[in-house]
């Protein structure tokens, strides 16, 4: 299964983001997780939500894109997009992959940039097909492709095998951020679940094994463009 990089769009202006959006669905590897006009509610969904890649704008109202960055606690790729070249040095100070200047409407180099997310993150990527799970005491090693799915409960998250249940005190976006989006994605604030896993699919739920899964309306698109049908 190919690499699946993982985005979010930060930019308030309307029509670049619409641009934007267009060459990320253009790109079949990027699932778009969620499209931003303000950079606060972009934070605010990023505490509680991982991503790999953030396309960002520099001047917004209310935030800027380089304030945007001093806020993040977790160290996904970013890729810059502005109308001036001026913001580069300090940019490429929080380590970003690329910076693109405005207007962004040659596909070649955008998908030159996010190549190079790519790449990385599959440069970085564990190799194990195997996760050591914490729970009663002890470290316990666990198949990636006997999880089935993940539920969170609270400050708790249960991780469901096929042979066992793991209770662990975890947040359902800590779990998330360990576990590879080749095979696993978010489908309800409280779910994540296992591609492979999956037996039927309805317009608010998912079935696996004897479990309905509710899928939360602003995942429903990317869910369905992570699956195969004919």
């Amino acid at each position: 299964m190919e690499s699946v990089v993982r985005c979010i769009i930060v930019e308030d202006d309307a029509l670049s983001r619409e641009v934007i959006e267009g060459l990320v669905e253009r790109a079949g590897f990027l699932q778009l997780q969620q499209s931003f006009s303000d950079p606060v509610k972009a934070v605010q969904w990023l505490s509680s939500n991982s991503t790999d890649l953030i396309i960002l704008d520099m001047e917004m109202p209310g935030m800027t894109g380089l304030e945007m960055l001093q806020t993040l606690t977790q160290q996904p790729q970013v890729i810059v997009i502005s109308s001036k070249a001026q913001y580069a040095v300090d940019a490429f100070d929080y380590s970003i992959t690329a910076y693109l200047l405005k207007p962004v409407q040659e596909y070649a180099k955008f998908l030159k940039a996010v190549m190079k997310v790519k790449e990385k993150m599959e440069a970085t990527a564990p190799s194990a097909d195997h996760i050591f799970i914490k729970a009663d005491s002890m470290l316990t090693n666990v198949s990636l492709s006997d999880i089935t799915w993940v539920e969170s409960f609270g400050d708790y998250v249960k991780v469901n095998t096929e042979k066992k249940v793991y209770t662990i005190y975890s947040t359902l976006k800590a779990v998330e951020d360990k576990l590879p989006s080749t095979h696993f994605i978010r489908v309800h604030r409280q779910f994540i679940v296992n591609l492979n896993k999956i037996q039927n699919i309805e317009q608010t739920n998912l079935q696996i094994d004897k479990k309905i899964i509710p899928i939360g309306t602003s995942f429903r698109e990317a869910l369905m463009k992570r699956i195969s049908t004919l």
